[in-house]
């Protein structure tokens, strides 16, 4: 049984911490509030009793009629954190229509690799301690999704989200940045075999305007592969010459399908699960790199003129180097977790 207590104050934060059982292959989580920074007395009065279910995934099952505020989700085992999920119940926003995916001049870069200004619009830079470390992506008003392990475990004020950034060292006029109100994860870690889960939502400190000049990247649909399209990452990550680019670069590399990963790279077949996908070639030689964690893996829908996040750089063993193609957490294998967990936000469609 799941028991949510509430806090004194009427918009405070909850926080669930859970224990974790596995019956019959599904996680069944429990637990109770405790209580949060603000020092609010504990447990004060039971809003919600009820079952929790968590798929095999770890993804919740059924969710809580949440009254206003913020509820934190964080489930422990042993003491140590392996996810936590936020959700919100907020007045319905005023939401005007906008398109996900598009950029102002609808152009298509094929090969090259500096990419061309303004061509990924919902690319971000993050930086922490004024210090770049990680590539995102926006992909609705309020919400940046990267990679878990850029994240995970740092303090959430030190982080900033710079927008509109082609040149790192020369920042547009019309560049910008936001900081981060929560960070949400949905992770478990072997940081001796692989990283799976390997996703994070950034909440934005206020909303980003949508417009010609940003508009978020597509959300992917739920069981495509993306097995044999040409998959396109943007970053600033290391380049094959050992140095770090001021200026977005874009690398064009082929998406492979997990059997071909399993069968034709030199990784392990447990390494890669259905919550990865593997682009690169053979041979080596192009890849994302060091630096580019976080960032997109895109797809580009030629039938719909827009781009489509696929994957977010997560991992893999060195950089371009032959047998060994890039890891990538598969976007569509979290879309029940990334709209669950942004449902306060403005979505293009």
């Amino acid at each position: 049984m799941a028991q949510f207590y509430r806090t004194a104050a009427r918009n405070a934060v909850w926080r669930l911490v859970l224990s974790l059982a596995i019956v019959s292959c599904s996680w069944w989580v429990w637990g109770a509030v405790v209580p949060t920074s603000d020092g609010l007395t504990w447990p004060g009065k039971i809003a919600w009793n009820d079952s929790l279910l968590i798929d095999p995934d770890g993804f919740v099952g059924k969710a809580p009629l949440l009254n206003s505020g913020v509820w934190t989700w964080i489930t422990t085992i042993f003491g140590m954190p392996i996810f936590s999920v936020f959700a919100y119940r907020t007045t319905p926003r005023h939401c005007p229509a906008c398109s996900c995916g598009t950029n102002g001049n609808n152009s298509k870069i094929v090969g090259g690799e500096e990419a061309a200004i303004g061509q990924y619009p919902w690319m971000v830079a993050l930086y922490y301690s004024n210090r770049f470390i990680c590539g995102g992506t926006l992909i609705n008003d309020r919400y940046v999704l990267t990679a878990a392990h850029c994240v995970f475990g740092s303090d959430r004020s030190r982080f900033r989200v710079k927008f509109l950034m082609h040149d790192r060292l020369v920042p547009k006029e019309d560049s910008f940045e936001r900081k981060v109100s929560y960070i949400m994860t949905n992770w478990f870690v072997n940081v001796l075999v692989f990283i799976t889960n390997d996703v994070a939502l950034l909440k934005l400190s206020e909303p980003v305007p949508l417009g010609d000049t940003i508009t978020p990247v597509c959300l992917p649909p739920e069981g495509n592969s993306y097995a044999g399209k040409e998959g396109i990452v943007t970053g600033w990550g290391k380049r094959g010459d050992g140095s770090f680019p001021m200026q977005l670069q874009e690398v064009h590399v082929p998406i492979l399908a997990n059997e071909e990963c399993h069968n034709q790279t030199q990784y392990f077949r447990f390494q890669i699960n259905d919550r990865m996908m593997c682009a690169g070639i053979p041979e080596g030689g192009k890849d994302s790199c060091q630096g580019d964690s976080g960032g997109p893996l895109h797809v580009y829908d030629l039938d719909a003129n827009r781009y489509v996040i696929a994957g977010v750089v997560s991992w893999g063993f060195g950089c371009a180097q032959a047998g060994f193609p890039g890891i990538y957490a598969r976007v569509n294998r979290f879309i029940s977790w990334i709209n669950f967990n942004t449902r306060d936000a403005c979505l293009c469609h």
